[in-house]
């Protein structure tokens, strides 16, 4: 079966690289022939396109890559659209796919072109979240927005037009179906953001390395990994791993961000924090598994509201696979599925003492050996977010059934 697949994020991009190649390599192992077209950003460096370049070469994915400007101008973007349509017709009339898989709403509507431009195709819409609500509560956009509206209006020609759907979370199919904006005989399936359990996992030797570099000690270590500010509630975290010192004197916070971590640092002092306490590195995503490998227990602490109901955050099941408990709060996606797992403590809020009760859970796993509790963690992870368990089987389900109908 043959599937064309649109991306607006890049192939060279790490997203691209961990939330796109992972699971079309996975279907590509699978049998299924696989185009790509995605918009790479302009100032992607040439040895990041090369591997990008190389690992679809090596699965036999054919690339056709397209420049992506960082202005979010709807001109600007309108152009892009018209310029992937065109390439992405020429493809698709080349090679026939069976499957137009589009990530998410920009690549969608070049999607909804080509599909309807080719007898028998089926269009997937592979929704990731509701994009216009996440502009709206993270506050870039208001209600009255032309952008916010039109975009909620070609949502919903997306969700009716769609042959097949994927949403990140149960939550949000849910959500979906109750509202009755996807008819009951779509194909809808709910993909987590997936790990590759061979590059995260519980690793001793990259464990004891990693500590040895950062000067960790034997120390509980606390991790974060991501960016800081808007939706990532910096002084809950904060708190937290203070809550956790007073229980385990030595525990170290260790962030690991790619953003301007200034504003976070005086927050930190502000709290205590220093460098006996607290590493903020900033690594390239090739080295997180043998980082995230050094800790103990992963943060996920995030703003709950309407859009995050359709999120599955990626580090959650990072966390998770390298062995570390989890600390996350309910109103993101599924997370409260995991509430009674033996790898998570899941906070219900923030309020109260609820935070002090956490950190005292914590401690108590934390006096399990670590390679019990790492091995319960890594379990939970492969069982709810391994790419092979759970994201590639999915997609193939969903494929199946889409050239069944």
């Amino acid at each position: 079966m043959r599937v064309l697949y649109i991306s607006q994020t890049g192939m060279s991009e790490p997203l691209g690289q961990s939330q796109v190649l992972g699971y079309l390599v996975g279907l590509a192992a699978r049998g299924f022939e696989i185009d790509i077209v995605s918009f790479e950003p302009r100032s992607a460096k040439p040895e990041a396109l090369e591997v990008a370049r190389r690992r679809m070469q090596d699965a036999g994915i054919r690339w056709v890559s397209l420049p992506r400007s960082s202005s979010h101008h709807m001109s600007v973007k309108l152009a892009e659209s018209a310029m992937g349509v065109v390439r992405a017709i020429g493809q698709a009339v080349l090679r026939r796919p069976r499957i137009v898989h589009a990530r998410s709403y920009f690549a969608t509507a070049i999607a909804d072109v080509v599909a309807s431009s080719l007898p028998g195709a089926k269009l997937l819409f592979d929704c990731r979240g509701m994009l216009g609500d996440e502009y709206l509560d993270a506050g870039h956009w208001t209600r009255d927005r032309p952008e916010y509206r039109l975009l909620k209006l070609y949502e919903k020609r997306a969700f009716a037009r769609a042959d097949g759907i994927v949403v990140l979370t149960a939550a949000l199919r849910r959500w979906l179906a109750a509202q009755g904006l996807v008819a009951t005989d779509r194909h809808i399936e709910d993909i987590p953001c997936c790990v590759d359990t061979h590059r995260f996992k519980v690793d001793e030797s990259a464990r004891a390395r990693t500590r040895a570099e950062l000067g960790l000690g034997t120390a509980p270590v606390v991790t974060y990994a991501g960016s800081l500010g808007a939706w990532y509630l910096e002084d809950e975290m904060l708190a937290f791993v203070s809550e956790l010192r007073a229980r385990r004197p030595g525990t170290v916070f260790v962030v690991a961000t790619h953003v301007d971590s200034t504003a976070f640092r005086a927050r930190a002092a502000a709290a205590g924090f220093d460098e006996r306490n607290m590493r903020i590195v900033n690594l390239p995503p090739v080295r997180m598994p043998e980082l995230l490998a050094a800790g103990d227990v992963g943060l996920s602490f995030i703003r709950s509201c309407f859009s995050k109901m359709g999120s599955s955050p990626t580090k959650v099941a990072e966390y998770l696979a390298t062995g570390q408990i989890l600390v996350a709060n309910t109103g993101v996606g599924d997370v409260e599925d995991l509430a009674d797992e033996a790898g998570a403590v899941v906070l219900p809020s923030f309020e109260g003492g609820a935070i002090a009760a956490a950190a005292e859970a914590v401690s108590a796993r934390l006096e399990e050996p670590y390679a019990q509790r790492s091995a319960s963690a890594n379990s939970l992870g492969k069982a709810r977010f391994g790419l092979d368990a759970v994201g590639v089987p999915r997609y193939e389900r969903l494929y199946r059934a889409l050239d069944a109908a």
